[in-house]
C-alpha cells in the first residue's frame, strides 16, 4: 500500500482525476434523483405495481418514446392531452331544469399516422345528463356521437361509440371494417377518405366541440381530450400503459439502497474476518480462511435463487441484501488477509507485541485504519455487481413483491415478447439505467484502488 495514507492523500489522487470527478457528478445526481423519488407518495410505486391508475387509459399502451414520432412521422403518431381552451354556459332549459356547457378543445396535428385511441374525461360537481360531441377535421369533414352518462364523473373511448364511428366510416367508403379496434375506429376521425378507403391521418388544426347537459349549474373539475398516439413520453410505455420513465426513476432508490448496503455490509465483514485472520495466523488463520474458502465455493446465483424462492412470500429488502452480504463477504475477507499479512511483518506491530500490548488493540490501532483505503475501494467497486445481481434476481422474479426494480420491468417485458413485438425501449432504457448507475462507481472506485496500492 501506499506509504502516505492519510484521507488527505486519497482525496488530492481522486480529485487529480478527470474520470473520478466526473464520476462523482454523475453519482450525486444519481443520488440527488433517488432523493427526490424517494419524497414521492407511497401511492405511486403500489399504483404502477398493481396498474390501478391505468385502467382510465390514461396513458397509452406499447407506446415508443414520443421523439420517435418526430423521426418518423409516417409510423408513430403522438400522444395529446387537451385541456379546454374555452368553457361557457351554451343555455339553458328551465322547464327541465337542464344547463348545457360548450367545451371547446383545438390541437395541431403533422403525424401521417392515426393515433390508437381518443379518450374523453369529464367530472363536475353536478350530474351529467348527456355528452355530445362535434368532431372538426382540417379539411372541414364533421362528425357527431354523443353518451348519456347520468353521473357526474363520467369517462370514455372510441369503443362506447362504435356505432356512430361505423356508420360514418360505412357513409365515406362504402363497407364497414372487419376488424373494430380502437385504432381501426381512430380512422374515422383523423383518416382522409377523398379515395373511398381510410387514407393517412389529415394534418391541420383539428377542433373538437363537447355539449354537456347538467342538472344544475356545473363546476367542471376534470375536462380533457385523451389522443392516445403509439408514441409517448421520454422513454415510451410498456403493455400495461405505464410510463418506462416513471418505472424507472421508482426503481433508482431501491437499486442504490439495497447496492450500497449489501456492499458496505459485505465488505466490512469480509475486511473484519479476513483482517483479523491475517492479524492472528496459525490455526485460526487457517481455520477462518478455510470457512471463507467454503462459503466462496457456493453457486451464488442458484443458491440465491433457492433461497428467494424459499422466502419469496416473505422476502424483504433487508432479507435479500442478508441473503447477498452472507455470499459476497468471503472474497473481500481473502484480500483482506493477504493486506493484513503484510502489515504484520512491519516492526511496530512487533514492538507491540514486546510491550504486551493486547492484540485486539494492535488490530484496532494499526490493521484497521490501514485497511481503511481497501473498505473504501471496493466497497465502491461492490456497488455495481450488488446492483446487477439484486436486477438479475428480480428479472427472474426473485424480489420483494412491494417494490419496483428495472430488473422488473425487464421480466415483465421478457413475458410479454417485447422483443419479438419490437417493443425495443421497454428493453434498452432499463438495460442502460443498470449500466450508466454501475460506470461512475467503477471509475471512482478503481482511481481509489490506485491510490491505495501506490499508483499501481
Amino acid at each position: 500500500m501506499a506509504e502516505e495514507t492519510t484521507y488527505k492523500f486519497y482525496l488530492k489522487y481522486l480529485f487529480r482525476s478527470k474520470s473520478a470527478l466526473a464520476a462523482i457528478v454523475v453519482i450525486l445526481f444519481f443520488v440527488g434523483l433517488a432523493v427526490y423519488v424517494s419524497t414521492w407518495p407511497k401511492s405511486v410505486s403500489t399504483n404502477y405495481l398493481y396498474n390501478t391508475q391505468y385502467y382510465e387509459n390514461t396513458y397509452p399502451e406499447d407506446a415508443a418514446p414520443s421523439w420517435m414520432a418526430a423521426l418518423e412521422p409516417s409510423q408513430y403518431s403522438p400522444s395529446l392531452y387537451l385541456n379546454p381552451k374555452e368553457v361557457k354556459l351554451y343555455g339553458s332549459v328551465s322547464s327541465s331544469n337542464i344547463y348545457e356547457y360548450e367545451l371547446t378543445f383545438s390541437f395541431d396535428w403533422s403525424s401521417e399516422k392515426v393515433p390508437t385511441d381518443v379518450v374523453f374525461v369529464f367530472s363536475a360537481n353536478t350530474t351529467m345528463q348527456t355528452i355530445q360531441v362535434l368532431w372538426k377535421k382540417p379539411s372541414g369533414s364533421q362528425i357527431t356521437f354523443s353518451q348519456t352518462p347520468s353521473v357526474s364523473k363520467y369517462s370514455f373511448d372510441l369503443s362506447y361509440v362504435t356505432s356512430a364511428l361505423l356508420s360514418y366510416i360505412l357513409q365515406k367508403t362504402g363497407q364497414v371494417p372487419t376488424l373494430q379496434t380502437t385504432s381501426v375506429l381512430a380512422t374515422a376521425l383523423f383518416s382522409n377518405f377523398s379515395e373511398k378507403s381510410a387514407g393517412p391521418a389529415e394534418k391541420g388544426t383539428y377542433t373538437v366541440t363537447v355539449l354537456i347537459g347538467t342538472s344544475g349549474p356545473a363546476k367542471f373539475y376534470a375536462a380533457q381530450v385523451r389522443v392516445l398516439g403509439n408514441a409517448y413520453g421520454l422513454m415510451g410505455t410498456d403493455s400495461y400503459g405505464r410510463p418506462i420513465l416513471q418505472g424507472i426513476l421508482l426503481g433508482l432508490p431501491n437499486a442504490l439502497e439495497i447496492g450500497v448496503v449489501t456492499s458496505l455490509l459485505g465488505v466490512l465483514i469480509g475486511v473484519f474476518i479476513g483482517g483479523f485472520a491475517g492479524f492472528l495466523g496459525g490455526k485460526a488463520d487457517a481455520g477462518l480462511n478455510w470457512f471463507s474458502t467454503v462459503i466462496l465455493a457456493l453457486p451464488v446465483l442458484p443458491f440465491l435463487v433457492t433461497l428467494g424462492i424459499m422466502l419469496k412470500s416473505s422476502l424483504t429488502i433487508m432479507s435479500e441484501v442478508l441473503l447477498i452480504t452472507f455470499l459476497s463477504w468471503p472474497g473481500y475477507a481473502i484480500i483482506a488477509r493477504s493486506s493484513a499479512q503484510s502489515i504484520r511483518t512491519n516492526t511496530f506491530v512487533e514492538a507491540d507485541r514486546l510491550m504486551g500490548i493486547p492484540s485486539y488493540r494492535t488490530f484496532f490501532t494499526h490493521f484497521l485504519p490501514r485497511l481503511v483505503p481497501f473498505i473504501v475501494a471496493y466497497t465502491v467497486l461492490g456497488i455495481p455487481g450488488a446492483i446487477l445481481l439484486v436486477q438479475t434476481l428480480a428479472f427472474i422474479g426473485v424480489a420483494p413483491a412491494n417494490i419496483v426494480t428495472w430488473g422488473g420491468i425487464l421480466d415483465a417485458a421478457y413475458d410479454y415478447n417485447a422483443a419479438l413485438n419490437g417493443w425495443w425501449w421497454w428493453l434498452l432504457f432499463p438495460g442502460l439505467m443498470i449500466v450508466f448507475v454501475s460506470i461512475p462507481f467503477v471509475v471512482v472506485g478503481f482511481v481509489i484502488e490506485r491510490a491505495s496500492f501506490g499508483g499501481r
